[in-house]
């Protein structure tokens, strides 16, 4: 079989001398760079795409071949998609050798693509481990992290830090049962802390600490933080996405809450330590959690060689798209728009409603206030987030009780199914202008970035 490179193309295998894809018509190549020949589609993501290959000048030796495939539009974020892909070769050819660490092979641009050869591992991830064995126990959990971490504390003293740790960017190696960390693909260079640049958001969500999630800043504890989210997801098998998703960063106060099975109290305190929503209060080492551990990192002899994600496709969170360098609010588009919807409709159907109980706008606007204080800034979500909310619920409540004091309906609630009617318009009104304002505003700050 001979596999189509168009990156477009939802049925790339085709048989042994065809010339030309069967399915999407383009050409097809049967050796990369004369070199390489592509097997079959591994997956692909934000950016990129991966494939399994085979190296013809080394006797057919596996090897994964990553295309850059941008699947963003317009020319400004293909050309930041392309300087992502270049500078990740770059940054990944200042790591050496480990053994725990696939190779770089080569970084070449063919038929307007550029290309990421890369070594294969003969394995599986953790997370299809978890699937297959169960949780796993105290004594597992500390192998695994006396095995993951002299390697994060080499890529850390190699002034790198990862950014996107979790169970399915770590396999486990066929050959020795070792641990290898993988998908280097939104590694950065540490110059003391490490700033993410506009317009990019890096990461997995439950998986991503607070300071990389919500201000771009990454430190080693941030990798930390993630090798703490993904002991939690392997020792419990409880998603960390799923509990962010209800909870924001606030489970990591109730984590034990969800283990199947006790663990000492030394466990528990490293936990608690990696899972610190303040970087400041976490390890700053890796060093540090093995000393806990009660074990000595072992000497490194050999230098490092260059690294990339083998297996695995791009399934980091990368937003192409330019935000607001104002980067403490850059929290989620399609987790916050239900809740601005609701909270736009809910506060205009709470401020008519007293007005036409109480019939005193002094009292009824307290009361109004104590109220959706009280649900906004109850519920786990960034400071950012809810004062967002905040001021959107009050916006579209000025507008809606501007329009209800305008029409000849003083007290809806009191004047029969026509006031009924007009009540339920004006609460679908207000969801509305919720829902548009919160587009606007996104809108507005990529304009506000781009250009500005």
């Amino acid at each position: 079989m001979i596999c189509c490179l168009n990156p477009e193309c939802s049925n790339p295998m085709n048989t042994e001398g065809t010339n030309f894809c069967g399915n999407c018509g383009a050409e097809l190549v049967s050796l990369l760079r004369g070199r390489y020949r592509i097997i079959q589609p591994l997956g692909g993501g934000g950016f990129a795409r991966t494939y399994l290959a085979e190296d013809a000048d080394k006797l057919d030796e596996k090897c994964v071949v990553k295309q850059l495939a941008p699947q963003v539009q317009g020319s400004w974020s293909r050309q930041k998609a392309t300087e992502l892909f270049q500078q990740e070769a770059k940054r990944l050819q200042h790591l050496g050798e480990y053994p725990q660490i696939p190779t770089l092979c080569a970084y070449f641009k063919e038929d307007n693509y550029l290309y990421l050869v890369q070594q294969f591992i003969e394995g599986h991830d953790l997370l299809q481990e978890l699937r297959q064995q169960g949780v796993f126990d105290e004594a597992k959990i500390r192998d695994f992290l006396k095995d993951l971490l002299p390697v994060l504390a080499i890529v850390h003293q190699q002034q790198v830090i990862h950014r996107d740790i979790k169970p399915e960017n770590i396999l486990r190696r066929q050959s020795d049962s070792q641990l290898v960390l993988i998908d280097f693909g939104v590694a950065k260079q540490k110059t003391g802390t490490v700033h993410a640049k506009p317009g990019t958001s890096i990461g997995s969500f439950g998986y991503a600490p607070f300071e990389q999630m919500y201000s771009g800043e990454a430190y080693p504890a941030s990798d930390l933080y993630s090798l703490g989210a993904t002991t939690f997801h392997l020792l419990t098998g409880t998603s960390p996405w799923e509990l962010w998703m209800k909870q924001g960063y606030s489970w990591t106060s109730t984590w034990q809450q969800h283990l199947i099975q006790p663990i000492s109290q030394e466990l528990g305190q490293i936990l608690d330590k990696l899972l610190q929503e303040n970087h400041k209060l976490r390890y700053q080492s890796a060093e540090a959690v093995l000393q806990d551990l009660n074990y000595e990192l072992p000497s490194q002899s050999t230098p490092l060689h260059t690294i990339l994600s083998p297996l695995q496709p791009e399934t980091i969170t990368l937003q192409i798209q330019q935000q607001t360098t104002q980067a403490p609010e850059q929290f989620s588009m399609q987790q916050l728009l239900p809740w601005a919807v609701i909270t736009g409709a809910g506060s205009s159907f709470l401020a008519i409603a007293l007005l036409s109980a109480v019939g005193t706008i002094w009292m009824s606007s307290g009361l109004w206030l104590l109220i959706l204080v009280g649900f906004i800034f109850v519920q786990p979500r960034s400071i950012f987030e809810k004062m967002y909310l905040f001021i959107l619920a009050g916006i579209t409540t000025l507008f809606t009780v501007f329009i209800s004091k305008n029409l000849s309906i003083a007290n809806p609630l009191k004047s029969g199914n026509n006031g009924l009617l007009v009540f339920v318009l004006l609460v679908i009104l207000a969801g509305l202008l919720a829902f548009t304002l919160l587009n606007l505003s996104q809108m507005l700050n990529r304009f506000i970035s781009k250009y500005f």
